[in-house]
């Protein structure tokens, strides 16, 4: 491993899982930094690309849509709740098409590009909050998600450089099927091997699932964030973690998985 990369890695593992154990506000403001960073990577990209996008209502939305969620305790809509959610989803499409109906210049190409900032960054991103606050194990759901991403990336790398043949897709062109077989078979592993560390917090069941889930759903999530900086020809989505590029690259795969995994819980509990 790089000098660079391990030196990030080393910082900023433990600072991540002790926040994962503090949850509440101290591991929210975290994850809300994520997303400020994320959604500033994503406008940048936008821009580097010559790509039309509502800066304006990417940030002010892409804020206050996940901040909503927060306060509403995850809930799109409740009887008798505040419905925050709710109203700031709608107001991201109102405001979305306001900017663009008012503009000298009005591209269909630019509300489709903010709104998929807002849902993809800020709506997606927000599930580590929201499985964080799942009772009563949402700490070990957030543990074993962020681990099993680290581990089955890192299985990925490593067995695609040393044995890696046949190229996975032609997005990123280094990612091989060697390496996402391996990725697959660690995710599931790891999973496993945290539940038994754990005592069986979970059943072999949601185990099995969530450890496929993330071995096929983590890799495609990396992809696709892969398709939008090819899209604009460029590398990495910034240089703010050295070794690793930007904090959308390290955060690439938790897009698809983090409501993914959120929703696995949700409906099998």
């Amino acid at each position: 491993m790089p000098l660079p990369r391990f030196l990030t890695a080393i910082a900023g593992i433990p600072l991540v899982i002790l926040l994962i154990h503090a949850g509440g506000l101290p591991y929210a403001c975290l994850m809300f930094t994520i997303i400020l960073l994320s959604l500033y990577e994503y406008y940048s990209l936008m821009k580097l690309g010559g790509k039309p996008i509502q800066g304006g209502t990417l940030f002010t939305m892409g804020l206050l849509l996940p901040a909503a969620l927060y306060f509403d305790h995850s809930y799109t809509a409740q009887a008798g709740g505040d419905n925050f959610a709710g109203f700031f989803i709608s107001l991201t499409v109102i405001f979305t098409m306001l900017y663009e109906l008012f503009s000298a210049k009005k591209y269909l190409e630019r509300i489709g590009l903010t709104l998929l900032g807002i849902f993809m960054v800020s709506w997606c991103l927000f599930h580590l909050i929201a499985l964080r606050d799942l009772r009563p194990d949402g700490e070990w759901l957030t543990f074993m998600l962020i681990v099993t991403v680290w581990v089955m990336d890192t299985a990925a790398y490593y067995v695609g450089k040393r044995f890696g043949r046949r190229q996975l897709s032609t997005i990123s062109p280094k990612k091989t099927w060697e390496g996402a077989v391996a990725g697959f078979i660690f995710a599931i592993g790891t999973v496993f091997a945290l539940r038994l560390l754990s005592k069986e917090i979970v059943s072999p069941a949601f185990a099995v699932a969530a450890g496929v889930l993330i071995g096929i759903f983590g890799q495609i999530s990396d992809i696709a964030e892969s398709m939008l900086k090819r899209a604009v020809g460029v590398k990495d989505s910034s240089n703010l973690l050295p070794g690793h590029g930007g904090v959308l690259d390290r955060f690439d795969s938790y897009i698809f998985l983090a409501p993914i995994i959120y929703y696995l819980a949700v409906f099998t509990r």
